[in-house]
């Protein structure tokens, strides 16, 4: 296993919305034992606020956002497979994105970074794949904003993989996920400390983006699962401003380690992409978009996702099988909801390992 690395694409690098980065820096981490053809090679596309480092390494022992799933004997076994993971275009996890200096002033990119879309994340990806000399991998995986651009890649990149594994995505998004992540945006540009986006580092909207992370977190999890996880009573004062319920720690708590490691300018570029998912841009149809996809593939949804529901999942299912590709869908019941990827370890086990394999 590898230490964190990072690519240089020294190049005019266009955007899908218009525009381009005058170059792109792209930080990736590889696991398991490369064998240079790509037959053995895994890419995992993260989430929002996910990165690079799926699992701790003797470089890096810190552990990763997907350390149950990744390592010898795990689901993505590295003893048998080569897996890439990327951080994404956008983000402040060392692929260029909001904090990354603008060649062309001098200076961070903050507010003026461009708007991205999945299709721009996974050109990146793309990009990435032929330095390594990867001109096809066995597979592509992930969830959630990382389920959208496997969709994508695979959509935009029919030659380049075998097969793929996408959780809790969809092929283009609904007007009333639009208004849930419409929320936790209004969180930050509301906080006055955003100041329009031109905020000192670590002086920014440290209030807004906690309150964008209590909002998200409500929608990842689900009603079954707060209900049956936390105490029903009050376990403290209860002035207005008092975190009263054992709920109403957890959801601080979950804010207050979010606002340390993420970029406020970065969330709000990364939530407006996510509303930009549609694999029918540029094609006649959002059908004809998703039947660019020829790989063989399994879809997951989750029956208690409140932010992408499973209906979402199936309709991508049910418009790749008609057309007779080779594909099939799962089910995951999970009082996990949107999150289940991060919690539902066995289950993951039972079903990508011997996909992966067949």
């Amino acid at each position: 296993m590898a230490a964190p690395q990072f690519l240089e694409l020294k190049r005019e690098f266009p955007l899908v919305l218009g525009g381009s980065l005058a170059e792109v820096v792209v930080r990736y981490e590889e696991f398991g034992r490369p064998r240079g053809d790509g037959r053995d090679t895994l890419v995992v596309f993260p989430a929002l606020s996910a990165h690079s480092h799926l699992r701790s390494t003797a470089e890096d022992p810190v552990e990763g956002w997907w350390e149950e799933m990744v390592g010898p004997g795990r689901t993505f076994d590295t003893e048998r497979w080569h897996i890439v993971c990327a951080s994404l275009l956008g983000s402040c996890y060392g692929t260029t994105g909001g904090l990354s200096t603008d060649p062309r002033t001098g200076r961070p990119y903050g507010r003026d970074f461009p708007q991205i879309t999945p299709s721009d994340q996974v050109h990146v990806h793309a990009a990435l794949l032929d330095a390594l000399g990867l001109k096809r991998v066995h597979a592509a995986i992930g969830a959630s904003l990382g389920g959208m651009q496997v969709l994508q890649f695979a959509a935009e990149y029919p030659d380049r993989l075998d097969r793929f594994i996408a959780i809790s995505m969809t092929a283009k998004t609904t007007p009333h996920t639009v208004a849930l992540r419409r929320i936790g945006r209004l969180a930050i540009l509301n906080d006055p400390a955003y100041m329009d986006g031109r905020y000192e580092p670590g002086r920014g909207p440290v209030s807004g983006i906690k309150l964008a992370r209590e909002i998200g977190t409500i929608l990842y999890r689900s009603r079954d699962e707060f209900n049956q996880r936390f105490s029903w009573d009050p376990i403290g004062p209860l002035g207005p401003a008092a975190k009263a319920f054992e709920v109403e720690q957890y959801l601080a708590a979950q804010a207050d380690r979010f606002a340390t490691r993420f970029d406020p300018n970065c969330y709000l570029t990364l939530s407006r992409c996510m509303d930009l998912m549609d694999l029918g841009q540029g094609c006649r149809s959002l059908k004809e978009g998703v039947l660019r996809i020829k790989a063989r593939g399994l879809i997951v949804g989750v029956d208690r996702d409140a932010l992408i529901p499973i209906d979402e999942q199936e309709a991508v299912f049910k418009t790749l099988r008609a057309a007779e590709r080779d594909v099939r869908f799962e089910r995951l019941s999970s009082v996990f909801g949107h999150d289940a990827f991060l919690k539902e370890f066995e289950w993951q086990k039972h079903h990508f390992a011997p996909f992966l394999e067949a």
